[in-house]
């Protein structure tokens, strides 16, 4: 769509990418940027560009919002490692922390629906239709529930395998089947959330979630569960999370008439794959290697990586929120024919600061944040936590261009992506000398894919630009 140079009011069509809904609103287009020698800061749209960061559905309050749930998560989760950790020992920590590494993998479905879900949400509010988004939310409910029976056959099926190439008690793989089928379904959930940039109900559910986990840990800790306690208070956390979504969905949306959604398949493939790319990559990236690891090497060394691993994650839990902001604003924007740039170069900014004082944290307080969250029998991945945290940082910047990517809809990041974090790995999986060693190939894979999708992107802005010039 091209802009109009005219400050009028036109006719704009929003179509909906994944479905065949369309409706027609007016909307007044912004005026032109004024051209002036004066300061910047004084004109019109930069004045307006600063009150709407502080309206009370800007940017920042929105932020705030969605860093307060994360960080809760987070915190719940620094605790319950710290915890377990402490609780269990090096070597049933390390198999504790790769069945959940291996709900993370598991849940790969459900990641690559949450961009896509979020985006048909965003649509649907910018045309103010409760009665699609209410049709939209049971449809998903379904889902949910189809998806509990599949991943919970799936695990008793392949629980002797799994457990022999893991080396983990058979057990553990019908828990993985539970929780991965709880955590998609919140996950599934709280993508309504986030595309109606309903980020104070996230919020609660992800406190929630947080809190819980731990709680239910110390509860079992004191019964002297050992590694069964600890999954399940995983479960526990996970289960109260999907209740608190849930139960806000519900209250919403309970008297709204429901509207089928009719879902346009082509174009959810096309959009998804971009969506897919970005999921895949950042799933296994921090997970697969984490499995590698413990594949490849005694139960001692993957322990210290497992350590070393959510140490380095902790810049990750500092930033994870600014995407989950980010792609629901763009993509309002993106179909109302406005700019995007600006929403992009506040998020990158807001990115680079948080997570270059993360870095700086870990750099300079590695040792005490080590004893924090795991405690002092894992010192031995001090070498380890510097790199690794320094590849989380690398992620989070591919993973802020990958969701630019798909809510503008340009997926020429999705090639250069997808090869760069399949190569990582197998690098990984082909040359392990040591631990230390996975972790620089991990930071080195990690520097090129974010190199590689920066160019993709570029080359593709460029292009559009080209095309779109008069």
């Amino acid at each position: 769509m091209r802009r109009a140079n005219r400050a009028e009011e036109a006719a704009v069509v929003i179509r909906c990418r994944y479905s065949r809904t369309a409706a027609r609103l007016r909307l007044r287009r912004p005026s032109p940027r004024p051209q002036s020698n004066l300061d910047p800061m004084s004109s019109p749209w930069a004045t307006a560009r600063v009150a709407a960061l502080f309206s009370p559905d800007g940017m920042l309050r929105q932020s705030a919002l969605a860093f307060a749930g994360s960080m809760a998560l987070s915190i719940g989760g620094f605790i319950f490692h710290a915890t377990a950790s402490r609780e269990l020992g090096v070597g049933a920590y390390g198999t504790l922390y790769a069945l959940l590494s291996l709900v993370t993998l598991v849940l790969l479905p459900g990641a690559l629906m949450t961009p896509v879900i979020s985006r048909f949400a965003a649509e649907f509010m910018a045309l103010h239709d409760e009665r699609h988004l209410r049709g939209l939310t049971l449809d998903l409910a379904r889902l949910c529930a189809l998806a509990f029976c599949v991943y919970v056959i799936g695990a008793l099926l392949f629980a002797w395998p799994a457990s022999a190439y893991l080396r983990v008690p058979v057990w553990g793989l019908p828990v993985v089947g539970v929780v991965a089928a709880c955590a998609f379904a919140s996950a599934v959930l709280r993508a309504i959330a986030q595309g109606t940039q309903s980020f104070g109900s996230y919020a609660f559910s992800a406190t929630a979630e947080g809190a819980m986990k731990v709680v239910a840990l110390v509860v079992f800790v004191l019964l002297g569960w050992g590694l069964l306690g600890g999954a399940l208070g995983f479960f526990i956390g996970i289960a109260c999370g999907l209740v608190a979504i849930a139960w806000w969905l519900v209250r919403r949306y309970a008297n709204a008439s429901t509207e089928r959604v009719r879902y346009d398949w082509r174009r959810i493939a096309i959009s998804g794959a971009g969506a897919g790319a970005m999921i895949v990559a950042t799933t296994c990236i921090g997970s697969v290697d984490v499995v590698l690891v413990k594949h490849f090497f005694p139960a001692g060394d993957a322990g210290l990586y497992a350590a070393a691993a959510l140490g380095g994650k902790v810049l990750l839990y500092f930033v994870g929120f600014i995407p989950l902001v980010m792609l629901p604003r763009i993509t309002d924007s993106h179909v109302r024919g406005r700019r995007t740039g600006g929403a992009l170069a506040e998020s990158f900014i807001l990115l680079l600061a948080l997570a270059a004082g993360a870095l700086a944290v870990v750099w300079l307080f590695s040792r005490l944040l080590l004893h924090a969250l795991v405690g002092g029998g894992f010192d031995g991945a001090l070498p380890l936590l510097v790199p690794y945290a320094s590849a989380m940082l690398l992620l989070a910047v591919t993973n802020l261009l990958a969701s630019y990517g798909v809510a503008t809809h340009r997926l020429a990041f999705a090639p250069p992506l997808l090869a760069g974090t399949f190569g990582t790995l197998a690098a990984i999986g082909i040359a392990h000398p040591s631990v230390r060693a996975v972790a620089y190939t991990l930071l080195i894979g990690n520097a090129v894919t974010c190199a590689l999708v920066s160019a993709a992107l570029t080359v593709q802005g460029l292009r559009k630009a080209a095309d779109e010039a008069p």
